[in-house]
């Protein structure tokens, strides 16, 4: 007996310093935690104040905003007052209602001198008229995919390039029986263009597909293929710009072969790496070649490569190599190549710098037109119309 309470005695003493290690350690994880958390608040602090003062760009590009829902959606003017113009799409971030019918908001008109323009989408959720399936067999099909600047921001559709070039076709053979297809959706890059042509475009069996091209899609393409790949950014990056600087510099798998990204441009956090958009591109050509469709590759000129005393104020776009980039790629892989860069620039001179565009970006209906006919033009010299 006189043992056993001996060991009773020496296991309560035992246990005391244990307790005290215990909390020791307790308190120690304790000071780590909050030591971290101060840290984390500082660089957020500091990251967000770079973001500030312009030395870093950290706004979130389209592919990585989290989806669209009906109360998040661009709110476009609806006619029956319910639904925006742009809803959720899980697979392409976000898509165009289907039937839609309402109007451009009235301080978007009214900046470029507008009135009341009206946006009517058909069936299949595009600002065209309706398509018939299966297509029949003496039509021409050709199918416009791009941005807002195919999508005719801020005008109407019948002025919109894809209408422009309808209208052309239907003057100068009307023998032939033509379809143009307007599927260009305001936001979209190639990366969506791709999925839609995949999962809607084939089905529509184009004899051509256009690709409508625009600066922004490539840097959107280099980190919206992280959005595209797991679904949409989580809590954290949508929330935290330190967060999303380090999934920037970390968290974007490099390129098998990184050599054609080498020769691209970077400034400070912008950064393009055109071979990104390339695969993209490379996708939609195999997809369109399901219907053995011809793919035409077009960007579309911004204001300052057109308009003397015009910049962008963007750093990098200088060094974007926007146009060539493109003429290099289409090329090399089997794309007809549309440059309507060239007719503005003689336009512009020939009319005493009467301006193409609305604003930066989105060419007005005198600009359209030009990229029509030049779009009009490449496609009869290589005598792939009927």
């Amino acid at each position: 007996m006189q043992d056993d309470s001996q060991l009773k005695i020496s296991t309560d003493d035992d246990a005391q310093p244990a307790s005290a290690g215990s909390r020791r350690w307790l308190t120690t994880l304790v000071v780590l935690g909050l030591s971290l958390l101060v840290a984390l608040a500082l660089a957020e602090g500091l990251v967000r104040l770079a973001d500030g003062l312009g030395w870093v760009n950290l706004s979130a590009s389209l592919a990585e905003l989290p989806a669209a829902g009906a109360e998040e959606g661009v709110q476009l003017d609806a006619a029956d007052g319910e639904q925006p113009l742009y809803v959720s799409d899980r697979r392409l971030h976000h898509r165009m209602a289907a039937n839609w019918s309402g109007f451009f908001p009235e301080e978007i008109v009214q900046e470029v001198g507008r009135s009341q323009v009206p946006i009517r989408t058909n069936s299949l959720g595009l600002r065209s008229a309706e398509v018939a399936e299966p297509k029949p067999a003496d039509l021409f099909r050709i199918l416009a995919l791009g941005d807002s600047v195919t999508f005719g921001w801020g005008l109407r559709g019948e002025d919109a390039y894809p209408s422009q070039l309808a209208s052309l076709l239907a003057t100068l053979r009307p023998q032939q029986q033509f379809e143009v297809i307007n599927a260009g959706v305001s936001g979209y890059g190639p990366w969506q263009e791709a999925l839609w042509l995949e999962q809607v475009g084939q089905e529509l069996q184009p004899d051509v597909v256009v690709v409508q091209a625009h600066l922004n899609d490539a840097a959107d393409d280099l980190w919206g293929a992280l959005g595209q790949g797991a679904g949409q950014q989580g809590w954290l990056a949508q929330h935290s710009l330190l967060a999303r600087l380090v999934q920037r510099v970390i968290g974007a798998p490099t390129p098998t072969n990184s050599a054609p990204c080498a020769a691209d441009w970077k400034v400070g956090s912008d950064q393009v790496c055109w071979q990104r958009t390339e695969q993209y591109l490379d996708q939609l050509r195999a997809a369109a070649g399901q219907s053995d469709a011809v793919t035409v590759l077009m960007p579309s000129p911004m204001r300052w490569q057109v308009e003397a005393g015009v910049r962008d104020p963007r750093a990098w776009v200088d060094a974007a190599r926007y146009q060539e980039a493109l003429r290099q790629y289409a090329a090399a892989n089997g794309w007809l190549f549309v440059d309507p860069l060239p007719a503005f620039r003689k336009s512009a001179a020939a009319n005493g710098g009467q301006s193409l565009f609305l604003d930066v970006g989105h060419p007005n209906e005198a600009g359209q037109r030009l990229m029509a006919q030049e779009l009009y033009s490449a496609l009869n010299q290589a005598g792939v119309l009927p």
